[in-house]
């Protein structure tokens, strides 16, 4: 018997802004700076972490609620075997690109078929390996015959779809369609110019009707102080901002979130001074995270215990600042402090650098405060802030760094690419660590092949305790977001965003002035 799953349509997009004036909201403009710029808008070749633009401009054939629960999109409703194996999808009528051509099964057949073939070229090819066979009898109806079940499926469709009459015979990373993109969103990108912005239009014929504002704009704004300048200066209608600068904002309406984006210290499993989970586990009982959220996140957070902490599946008992359990760590691990006070063994201290996105203030703040933590307790850090650009270039060669990650959706798509070894950045993953772990690997495996709501909760709560006993990371804090909007700006509605507040303009299309 087949279990169908009918929902209402989903609301999901995503913007920001390019310089407005401070008349923009009188003609429809929402103009909003933003410090992060992507490397492409193609949804295929992006890690779950949808950037703005791209949530704009493309829908999945599901999407997300306010709740983050899989609801339709570009399928109104589905059908799922019992044996998790066939999903068979009934597509809405009348949904075109912004090009006007039709979208149909055959744009999703090679959506999928696209992404999962293009390896190492698309991290989001893992959640579609599975699938053997796409049937399209007809252009509404799509059929996914899967060789094994996979719990994630419905959320991992999210992904925007492509379009095939646009990318047919061209590569998945073909560089025009990635900062040129067509999609069937709210809004349609007019104009991008790299470092600078990315304007948008809103689609008159998007399948919910055409969006209450005329035109977003996005404003890629590095710099922090920048941001809030332009922001009270009236360039821009709105900005994400910093903790630190939430009071200095001024005549706009501060929309605050929880967030599944938490900060953590990354050590490179590569690295011999990273080999003994002694030391590692010493490092997170060295770093009090309470002090951490107080004095750089202002409050606008809380200590992290885990990489799942805001989701149902939390079960991560953490690590608390404890002095005396990091001596015994250390000591058990053949450890001594030497005259200088730092943690040696055969003429060795606990050596690295520690690096991180010199343009992230916060980031750098962390790092500071956490290096100079780890420093008291013994270990030798050496805390060196790089341009993102170099850091993302070696990536798979730095000691350590103030990594970020986290979604709001289902738990495989926060914590596989991540953690699982399979996905090491070696060899195209996300895995920056190479962290490697037998135990994380099955219980990983398992939550997302079992369709057993308790099994699955048991295979992450026995993921969260291998990390517990062998931690890739030394986790820090779970952030908020702080966004400054003008304040007859109406629509935007809260919920759990994701990695660098990532969803705050889910719903934009039902935004508008007053």
């Amino acid at each position: 018997m087949a279990m169908l799953a009918v929902v209402l349509a989903a609301a999901l997009a995503s913007a920001c802004g390019q310089g407005g004036t401070p008349e923009s909201g009188t003609d429809g403009v929402f103009t909003y700076a933003v410090g992060d710029e992507p490397e492409t808008f193609n949804p295929g070749l992006q890690d779950g972490h949808t950037d703005p633009v791209t949530e704009l401009v493309f829908r999945g054939l599901t999407g997300h609620d306010a709740n983050n629960k899989v609801v339709p999109a570009l399928a109104e409703s589905w059908e799922v075997s019992e044996d998790g194996k066939t999903y068979t999808f009934k597509l809405r009528e009348g949904v075109t690109w912004h090009d006007g051509k039709p979208f149909t099964s055959d744009d999703v057949r090679f959506t999928i078929e696209s992404v999962r073939d293009a390896g190492a070229d698309s991290p989001l090819s893992r959640n579609f390996t599975m699938v053997k066979e796409i049937a399209t009898p007809d252009a509404r109806t799509v059929r996914l015959e899967l060789d094994e079940p996979f719990a994630p499926m419905l959320g991992a469709l999210a992904m925007g779809m492509l379009p095939k009459h646009v990318l047919a015979g061209k590569e998945l990373t073909d560089a025009e369609f990635a900062r040129h993109p067509i999609g069937t969103g709210p809004f349609k990108l007019d104009t991008y110019k790299h470092g600078q912005y990315a304007e948008l239009s809103g689609f008159g014929g998007y399948y919910e009707g055409a969006p209450g504002l005329k035109k977003i704009v996005i404003k890629y704004v590095p710099d922090d102080s920048a941001r809030l300048i332009q922001l009270n200066g009236g360039e821009v209608d709105g900005a994400h901002v910093r903790p630190k600068q939430a009071e200095q904002v001024q005549d706009h309406r501060l929309e605050v979130y929880p967030t599944a984006d938490y900060r953590a210290i990354g050590f490179n499993m590569k690295k011999p001074v990273f080999a003994d989970k002694r030391v590692r586990k010493a490092m997170n009982y060295a770093i009090d995270r309470k002090a951490i959220v107080d004095s750089v996140v202002m409050g606008y957070g809380a200590p992290a215990k885990g990489p799942l902490d805001t989701s149902e599946y939390a079960a991560a008992d953490g690590f608390t600042f404890d002095a005396a359990r990091v001596a015994s760590l250390m000591e058990d691990a053949g450890y001594a402090k030497n005259g200088d006070g730092l943690w040696a063994k055969d003429g060795k201290t606990v050596a690295f650098e520690l690096t991180t996105f010199a343009e992230d203030s916060l980031r750098v703040a962390m790092l500071n405060v956490a290096a100079t933590q780890l420093k008291k307790q013994g270990f030798d850090v050496k805390p060196n802030p790089r341009s993102a650009d170099w850091v993302r270039k070696h990536w798979g060669d730095l000691d350590a760094a103030v990594v970020g990650w986290g979604t709001p959706f289902d738990p495989d798509s926060s914590v596989y690419g991540v953690f699982h070894t399979d996905e090491a950045i070696a060899g195209g993953g996300s895995n920056l660590g190479t962290y490697s772990n037998e135990e994380a690997d099955k219980a990983l495996d398992k939550g997302r092949s079992t369709l057993d709501a308790a099994e699955r909760k048991t295979a992450y709560t026995d993921f969260q305790s291998a990390l517990q006993d062998d931690p890739p990371f030394a986790w820090i804090a779970y952030l908020k977001t702080i966004n400054a909007v003008p304040e007859n700006l109406t629509g935007p509605q809260q919920r759990t965003l994701g990695h660098h507040g990532y969803g705050f303009f889910w719903n934009a299309q039902t935004w508008r002035y007053e």
